[in-house]
């Protein structure tokens, strides 16, 4: 009798794990597609989708308390006795956790941090403003405390870091139904609260953002190319646009009460300083190298005009956020011994950077007056992974490390901006980034 082959066992089909999905999805456990601002899952059954650039899945939680053993409790200790709530307990802080300790936290340690020296209105917007704001809107009390886990983790080793986030995370999910719902009616009352909460919303895609990135970044090292891999780099950071985009919308609507509100200081803007020689001169050298940029594509014919327009218009933008951020840093007064190096150093793209890295920029919302100005078309790009988008992109980084690099919200995205541009490159076109790679380092940065 012939024997009768055994079939050879079936392997299974790779797919993207889509950790990065919405909440229902991971709550029923199926595949997210990740489709922005609803999935497709969430949108055929009619259910309400996490906002994409809130809240990574992965770390939901249907409850979350982690022992205050585990926490540096360095931080909490020795905080001034007048920051003590008379009414108690915040109602967003959960008895039995670390909740109080990082709601006093971020009045202290997060709040100055936020600030600039000679800045007593921004001062008191983080300490006083919003705090005593929150006790009206629960949502923003969420997002305080979770931007407070987040500072605290970036301050904290690994182990700790990962427990600070899940937190976090905890917090992004219990004030999004009170923020969805508030935000179907926002009236003078609520506008300051919803774009006090859409402020965080940004730092906190910017943290998830980073730590998607990050993993991804570290997976692919040393391995082969990987589209899947490559694809879930470039969501990443086309999240942070959507993310930026979706506060203006906020803005916009309600920008009256918002400017004559409690959280005016906040969109406060300056008016830049007097120019001088070397700024004039660093602005034509960097405004000279970034308009070469265009030649990438424009003499590419496999470029479509739309693309070729959206890639022209977003790289006129970035132009004007380079120049206008060099306008409004104030410069350090030299020593006696680099004034007469400055000329010798004038055209060279590695000390300009040194030399406006080193400067203090007080209008940190003009950094991201790019991410405002780009169409849907350009962000579509980038979450294609288009290798023009991931160009200008990491050319962006260069901007964003020169004003933010000292920041801790800033989460290292400028060095995964460049890291995420050179993977999908690869080496036959790294030399489109060859600046953003020369100024843009990947060391730490003592996190202000």
């Amino acid at each position: 009798m012939a024997s009768v082959p055994v079939p050879a066992a079936k392997r299974r089909k790779f797919h993207h794990k889509s950790r990065w999905g919405c909440a229902p999805c991971k709550k029923r456990r199926i595949k997210c597609d990740e489709k922005k601002p609803v999935c497709s899952n969430c949108f055929q059954r009619s259910v309400e989708c996490s906002f994409k650039g809130l809240q990574p899945a992965s770390k939901c939680q249907e409850l979350s308390t982690v022992a205050s053993a585990n926490f540096p409790r360095a931080i909490a200790l020795g905080l001034p006795a007048q920051l003590s709530d008379p009414g108690g307990l915040p109602r967003f802080c959960r008895r039995n956790t670390q909740d109080s300790e990082l709601y006093y936290h971020f009045r202290v340690c997060t709040a100055a941090a936020f600030t600039k020296p000679g800045s007593p209105s921004l001062k008191k917007l983080f300490r006083e403003d919003i705090p005593k704001l929150s006790a009206s809107f629960p949502f923003l009390g969420h997002g305080l405390l979770s931007v407070a886990y987040i500072h605290l983790a970036s301050m904290s080793q690994q182990e700790t870091s990962e427990k600070l986030l899940t937190e976090s995370a905890y917090h992004v999910n219990q004030a999004l139904p009170g923020y969805l719902e508030s935000i179907k009616n926002i009236t003078a009352e609520n506008s300051s609260a919803l774009f006090g909460f859409a402020m965080f919303v940004v730092l906190i895609s910017f943290a998830n953002s980073s730590e998607e990135a990050g993993v991804l970044l570290q997976r692919a090292k040393d391995q082969p190319y990987k589209p899947e891999e490559a694809h879930s780099l470039s969501a990443a950071a086309a999240r942070v646009a959507h993310c930026i985009q979706n506060i203006f919308g906020i803005f916009w609507r309600c920008q009256q009460w918002i400017s004559s509100g409690p959280l005016s200081p906040a969109i406060r803007r300056y008016i830049p300083p007097a120019l001088n020689g070397d700024l004039l001169e660093w602005i034509r050298v960097e405004d000279k190298r970034l308009m070469a940029l265009s030649r990438l594509w424009e003499d590419d014919p496999t470029v479509t005009l739309a693309h070729s327009y959206a890639l022209s218009a977003s790289l006129t933008c970035l132009r004007d956020t380079f120049a206008m951020v060099t306008q409004l840093i104030v410069l350090p007064p030299p020593k006696n011994d680099e004034e007469n190096e400055v000329g010798t150093r004038r055209h060279d793209l590695t000390e300009i950077h040194r030399e406006l890295s080193a400067g203090r920029l007080d209008d940190y919302p003009s950094v991201f007056t790019w991410y405002i100005r780009l169409s849907p078309d350009f962000i579509g790009l980038m979450e294609e992974g288009n290798a023009y988008a991931m160009a200008v992109l990491a050319h962006y980084a260069i901007i964003l490390d020169r004003a933010c690099s000292d920041r801790w919200w800033a989460c290292r995205l400028p060095q995964h901006f460049v890291s995420i541009a050179e993977f999908i490159l690869g080496e036959d076109r790294r030399g489109w980034i060859e600046w953003p790679l020369m100024v843009v380092t990947d060391l730490d940065h003592t996190r202000g």
